[in-house]
């Protein structure tokens, strides 16, 4: 029944919104091609921010400034970047663009350290389909995207990771499940340092789940589980 509703782990409404994007898509393409301008473009992807991105920085402790209804949303946000990103191939000079993803990667961080004593951490910067988690996603694939790989080792390695990239984000939850119990009982003393364990946790459990994912790719070419549905 969990899985069936899409509840066994708690990423599995990823799964969920796929199944609707992926019918959503045809129509999605025809309104964005239906779009006649760049700039018209930009404006309609500017509006899909500010209703899904924005209101979860201004919309916190008791305050409720800027519309929140759409938040939900922003998949097509990112779907509409996306067709916008492939259209019409912008640039970023990568300096300029690591250097505000260090930015927004220190808001957390900095603040905490600066502000924060003997109380939970305040997640300020936002959740990550929130204002700076979008700069950051959008910024980080312009980098990626607009790279030739030249080396054959660390072309392989991407493709690899890029086609494992669904299984392990599903089944990370299992070793989320493994070691942040694990060392929150060993070395927790309090948030603040904690927070530098996440710097082995999070490659753990990316290396875990890689492994874990490649393990079940193999399994299914062994037993031929895909081609019960080709």
């Amino acid at each position: 029944l969990k899985i069936l509703d899409f509840s066994a782990i708690p990423y599995a409404w990823y799964i969920e919104m796929w199944i609707g994007l992926f019918l959503f898509t045809p129509f999605l393409n025809l309104l964005y091609k239906a779009i006649p301008t760049q700039k018209q473009k930009m404006v309609w992807i500017g509006i899909l921010f500010a209703m899904t991105a924005i209101p979860d920085l201004f919309n916190r402790y008791g305050f409720h400034l800027v519309p929140g209804f759409w938040q939900t949303c922003y998949p097509l946000m990112f779907f509409f970047i996306g067709s916008y990103v492939k259209e019409y191939q912008p640039k970023i000079n990568p300096l300029y663009g690591w250097g505000i993803i260090i930015i927004c990667c220190l808001i957390n961080p900095v603040f905490n350290i600066l502000f924060v004593h003997n109380r939970p951490l305040i997640h300020i910067a936002g959740n990550p389909s929130g204002m700076f988690g979008t700069i950051i996603a959008v910024i980080f694939f312009l980098l990626v995207y607009q790279r030739d790989i030249q080396v054959p080792l660390m072309r392989k390695i991407f493709t690899k990771v890029s086609l494992l990239s669904l299984d392990v984000y599903l089944c990370c939850y299992i070793f989320d499940a493994i070691y942040y119990p694990w060392f929150k009982e060993h070395y927790f003393i309090n948030q603040s340092q904690f927070g530098m364990f996440f710097f082995v946790i999070v490659p753990l459990v990316f290396i875990s789940s890689l492994v874990l994912a490649q393990i079940k790719e193999w399994l299914f070419k062994i037993f031929k589980v895909n081609h019960l549905w080709v």
